[in-house]
């Protein structure tokens, strides 16, 4: 998992790849933590526990409502992301998930409830998932990706932490979590994006948010 130059034609699978960003001007961390109402996000965890999250519940938490909440404001950041880091590594025009999927790993749990890929769950062959971690992310609190596509033998991603994204076919590559061990939370987002030669109007939904896999619902232009 190493640093490549921009993806040309994401219709065939590619390795995953980390990729560096500017941590101060894109300051996901702070903007986060303010709409969460909390100091560090790496304590969330001292402040709630839950039962083991499954898929039905993986995006329930009282952070997940708090943080969807207040994307509005959050939202210009996350634009100008797109635009400025974002549209360089597709390098051709494309579309974007309209708001990113939060997700939350504390302590002995999981962030996603299930090992999946994101075809499992409707999305169309062709788009490139950017995950962004704002914590650090290592070892068994990080999300945990097959070692080459169709092995099925998860391992951690490269540490990661805010000013370094993964970016990484979701689509067909099996990934997921196993329980934390850090004694820490791991705060991430991740969100999806389709060059749009690539990108062909569904009558499928996402199975969290139910919003139909076209522009104007789920994707935006």
């Amino acid at each position: 998992m190493t640093a490549s130059p921009p993806l040309v034609d994401v219709a065939p699978t590619f390795a995953p790849t980390v990729r560096a960003y500017d941590r101060a001007r894109y300051d996901f961390v702070s903007a986060v933590a303010e709409a969460l109402s909390v100091e560090r996000l790496d304590r969330l965890g001292d402040q709630h526990r839950y039962d083991r999250l499954v898929r039905e519940t993986d995006q329930a938490t009282e952070f997940h409502s708090r943080f969807y909440a207040a994307f509005p404001a959050i939202r210009p950041l996350y634009r100008r992301f797109i635009d400025e880091v974002v549209a360089p590594v597709i390098a051709e025009p494309f579309c974007f998930q309209s708001v990113p999927t939060f997700r939350v790993h504390l302590p002995s749990n999981v962030a996603v409830g299930e090992f999946h890929t994101d075809g499992d769950y409707n999305h169309p062959v062709g788009e490139i998932n950017f995950w962004l971690p704002l914590t650090d992310a290592h070892d068994t609190n990080t999300v945990w990706i097959e070692t080459s596509l169709g092995r099925g033998d998860c391992a951690p991603a490269p540490r990661l932490g805010p000013g370094r994204m993964l970016v990484f076919d979701a689509v067909r590559w099996r990934h997921g979590n196993v329980p934390s061990e850090t004694g820490s939370t791991r705060v991430s987002f991740d969100f999806r994006c389709i060059p749009l030669r690539h990108y062909r109007p569904a009558s499928d939904r996402s199975v969290n948010t139910k919003k139909l896999m076209v522009i104007g619902d789920y994707f935006e232009v």
